[in-house]
């Protein structure tokens, strides 16, 4: 047999109509259903999506919208005003990582960080932000647990930077200024007064609002010298607490 005889292989492989080529009403179902699901499928992703960023957001918001921070946004704005205090936040920075965040403040053109040992412990990499936008990777020069007090070294030129002041250069009721990133707030100025009580050889007492955050902030007098650095919040009282300008000269790095 000639298997190229057409007209016994027209008898064996009949063409199917043109019908069996078209879509019937079951393929429509199917493709309906498969759309439906993936349809199912968007909505519960986008549904959880948007729960995770309500529910972050519901944990941020205490943090970044209170009464608290309205009063000291508002007078943080207040302050800024003064061209020194614009001046003293050139030198204040931000210190993080990934997982937290406190304040420093540079003392030297070539940079030397002041901040707190708790801010610091732990953190890696230690990350410094200026408030001009530059970042640098930070190292720990010294760090004092006793007095809660780091030094850390940066590589840079040409940076703004604070003064400290000399020893036994304040007295109770002396006007101050506290410069910060509390409850994740940035450059937040807030002034008060050094309490009575306060001791060169162990704490300085403020009225100025201290919040989470604020550690390793500068206490600033008003010749825009540095007597203090924050640590702590007295839960007894609300009292700003912070290691006087005197144990911080006594720690201080000597090529510095």
């Amino acid at each position: 047999m000639n298997p190229y005889d057409k007209s016994e292989n027209e008898d064996q492989f009949e063409e199917p109509p043109l019908e069996d080529f078209l879509p019937n009403e079951e393929d429509e179902w199917l493709r309906e259903k498969a759309k439906r699901r993936n349809l199912v499928v968007k909505r519960t992703i986008t549904l959880g999506v948007s729960i995770a960023l309500l529910v972050s957001l519901l944990q941020i918001w205490p943090q970044v919208f209170n009464l608290s921070s309205i009063k000291f946004l508002q007078k943080s704005a207040e302050l800024s005003q003064q061209e020194d205090i614009q001046a003293y936040k050139e030198a204040v920075v931000t210190v993080h990582d990934q997982n937290s965040r406190g304040t420093g403040f540079n003392i030297s053109e070539n940079g030397l960080i002041i901040t707190n040992h708790h801010v610091v412990d732990k953190m890696n990499p230690i990350t410094v932000t200026f408030p001009n936008g530059e970042i640098f990777q930070a190292e720990i020069l010294q760090s004092y647990p006793d007095t809660d007090l780091a030094f850390l070294e940066i590589k840079a030129k040409n940076l703004p930077a604070l003064s400290l002041s000399q020893p036994n250069s304040w007295t109770a009721f002396d006007q101050i200024y506290v410069i910060g990133n509390p409850l994740l707030h940035n450059q937040i100025a807030m002034d008060g007064e050094i309490l009575e009580g306060s001791d060169k050889n162990g704490l300085l007492l403020l009225s100025a609002p201290i919040y989470k955050g604020n550690s390793g902030s500068p206490v600033i007098n008003l010749e825009g010298n540095v007597i203090g650095v924050v640590f702590a919040l007295s839960r007894k009282d609300q009292t700003g607490l912070a290691i006087p300008v005197e144990k911080v000269l006594e720690k201080l790095p000597e090529r510095y």
